[in-house]
């Protein structure tokens, strides 16, 4: 992995927590240049860049709300300027909610809807736009798979992975040939945003009981799959949902 990505810069949303943070130390392992994190915690972000460094990777960390358009072309234009470009894109930001569709707010579903649909459509939106300019780059979306089969008390954000989905196919049929657009589908991962659900004991007896490798995955495992996709390996890949789930959708 140490030289598949070198001299490519990779910019990773929600890079400062859980699956992002995972993907961003993997860039730099495998050869990044540079890798741009985006998040909302300067701290966590500052952290996260020190780990990337030691690496032996560039790393520019930014304070960007993906919610807000204005912000993600600001942060773009910025990003753009300091590397000379994005080779690769990694959308990671998100929010999850844990609620039964009717107990969920106005507030909630637009909330879930903003951060894991809309936010991804401006990242994709601007930094896109640039890639299609310069003729190349790639776009790997982070959705889910409950985006494909849903589940009980998740219907905001299985309807805002499912968005996601369906939105990367359609980027992927209109940027094509020059910038392609993929989608990894995780399962179950053992990260910041979902510890307090997966410590319940009947919640990961539950988890394993339904996947069969058994277990929840760990966010180092994402790694080699982005580093995948973010290099030669998906050159004749565009629109793909590659799941990683321990074999729970299959299809």
């Amino acid at each position: 992995m140490e030289t598949s990505l070198s001299g490519r810069t990779v910019l990773v949303t929600g890079g400062n927590r859980g699956l992002g943070k995972a993907i961003a130390l993997a860039m730099a392992a495998a050869g990044s240049k540079n890798v741009v994190i985006w998040g909302r915690d300067k701290v966590a972000l500052s952290k996260v860049a020190e780990e990337i460094r030691a690496v032996g990777a560039s790393c520019h960390p930014q304070v960007v709300d993906v919610t807000f358009s204005e912000a993600v072309e600001e942060a773009t234009a910025q990003a753009w300027e300091k590397t000379g470009g994005i080779d690769v894109l990694f959308t990671s930001a998100g929010v999850a909610l844990v609620r039964p569709a009717v107990e969920t707010s106005d507030e909630e579903w637009d909330a879930v809807l903003r951060a894991n649909l809309t936010g991804v459509f401006y990242c994709c939106r601007a930094i896109g736009r640039r890639m299609l300019e310069r003729g190349g780059g790639k776009v790997i979306n982070i959705a889910s798979n409950f985006g494909q089969h849903g589940m009980a008390d998740w219907s905001a954000y299985s309807a805002s992975k499912g968005g996601l989905i369906v939105l990367s196919k359609a980027l992927a049929w209109e940027w094509a040939p020059s910038v392609t657009v993929n989608v990894i589908a995780p399962g179950a991962f053992y990260t910041d945003m979902n510890r307090h659900l997966l410590d319940v004991p009947e919640t990961m007896d539950f988890l394993k009981s339904v996947t069969p490798l058994a277990r929840v995955g760990d966010p180092p495992e994402i790694g080699p799959l982005a580093v995948l996709l973010a290099g030669m390996g998906s050159d004749y890949m565009t629109g793909s949902v590659v799941n990683l789930d321990g074999g729970v959708v299959k299809i």
